[in-house]
């Protein structure tokens, strides 16, 4: 018996290589067709970038017979993290409340913060290492702790929480389009 598919596999090969460049945007993307600027680049350590969406937990409702009556099935939770390297006003601003006046008058200029918990909601836009695929996360939550630690740079440790978009989108996968 011979199988046959409609679709080939060569017609499936849309491969997210790797994430390259992360973009943040302040607020929620709701329309990708008008957007034109983003807010900025973040400094994403290379490799740094996770994303698990979260394995389904399935339940059985299984009878003393052993019978196998219903299942039910919880969302899992996601694990998407990054580790943003920099301490620069903008990104520590992000990420944490600053707090008190800027510091001046010495060599040195730069502001306190609080290192309490801040989230921060936006969009991010995922670009592939070949630039032919974006990975869009339209409406994300974050919270970010700063790690400084001996042998590598002070960077923050960032979990994303995805979050529906209007259109209840809370993951966009975007191919370059022919001839682009």
């Amino acid at each position: 018996m011979a199988i046959t598919p409609t679709t080939k596999l060569t017609d499936l090969q849309s491969v997210f290589d790797k994430v390259k460049r992360v973009y943040y945007n302040e607020t929620p993307i709701t329309d990708l067709g008008t957007l034109g600027t983003v807010g900025f680049e973040l400094p994403v350590i290379e490799d740094s970038f996770s994303f698990d969406s979260g394995a389904a937990s399935i339940s059985y409702v299984k009878l003393t017979t052993g019978q196998k009556w219903a299942n039910y099935i919880t969302a899992g939770d996601p694990d998407i993290t990054m580790q943003v390297a920099s301490v620069d006003e903008e990104i520590a601003g992000l990420f944490m409340k600053a707090v008190g006046s800027a510091i001046t008058g010495t060599s040195f200029t730069g502001q306190g913060y609080s290192t309490e918990i801040k989230k921060v909601t936006g969009a991010l836009i995922l670009a592939s290492e070949d630039g032919t695929k974006l990975i869009v996360l339209p409406n994300v939550e974050m919270i970010a702790n700063p790690v400084i630690e001996s042998g590598t740079p002070a960077y923050f440790n960032v979990q994303i929480m995805p979050k529906p978009n209007e259109d209840g989108a809370d993951i966009i996968l975007l191919n370059e389009a022919a001839g682009a």
